[in-house]
């Protein structure tokens, strides 16, 4: 088994869904039925699935990352879902170059990713050329903590650090959601000029 692999069964672990609800956390960040929802850098698509649930057969869920190892673990959980093939497309791509069609997302979702960026200004105008003028974007990331998961600390974000970034970045931040004890979780709206 390879590293990418071993790490995509963690981030897909039942002990992980104990304490991050991915249905829970999806709700709250206004996932609606018949949305179009990009989930970017999506890994093995911990969320994509709860997503797509929620956008439902009229909905689109656009599954972005850049490795292949990941997204064959999306690619087997969709195929055992029996539901959401017509509903998840799947894009190997960086995130700062997706594809997806130019305003079309009504909800583009970030976890884990603002702290392992190294291109914000490139991938904050890839978030906003794929976003509708009126779309929610959600930024998931780690606590700056020490926990015993998760990557090392010095390289997390305090969420102020987080929401200083995404201001400069273009968004500004409605609220805060509970993304579970290890996370902080924030709703944002893209500024118009």
């Amino acid at each position: 088994m390879n590293h990418e692999d071993e790490f995509a069964r963690i981030l897909l672990s039942e002990d992980r869904r104990k304490w991050q609800d991915p249905l829970k956390i999806s709700k709250a960040m206004g996932v609606r039925k018949g949305m179009t929802v990009a989930d970017l850098a999506c890994g093995p698509g911990f969320f994509t699935p709860s997503i797509a649930s929620l956008v439902g057969p009229g909905g689109v869920v656009y599954a972005v990352d850049k490795s292949q190892a990941m997204l064959n673990h999306l690619r087997a959980a969709i195929a055992a879902s029996h539901g959401f093939s017509e509903v998840i497309k799947v894009v190997r791509a960086d995130v700062t170059d997706t594809s997806i069609p130019s305003g079309s997302v009504d909800l583009a979702l970030f976890a884990n990713v603002l702290h392992d960026l190294n291109d914000k200004d490139a991938f904050f105008k890839e978030v906003r050329r794929i976003c509708r003028p009126d779309a929610t974007v959600v930024d998931i990331d780690w606590k700056k903590a020490k926990t015993r998961m998760g990557p090392p600390s010095e390289i997390r974000l305090t969420g102020r650090e987080a929401r200083e970034i995404l201001s400069s970045c273009g968004l500004r931040v409605v609220k805060a959601i509970d993304a579970g004890p290890y996370h902080y979780g924030l709703t944002c709206r893209i500024r118009t000029p």
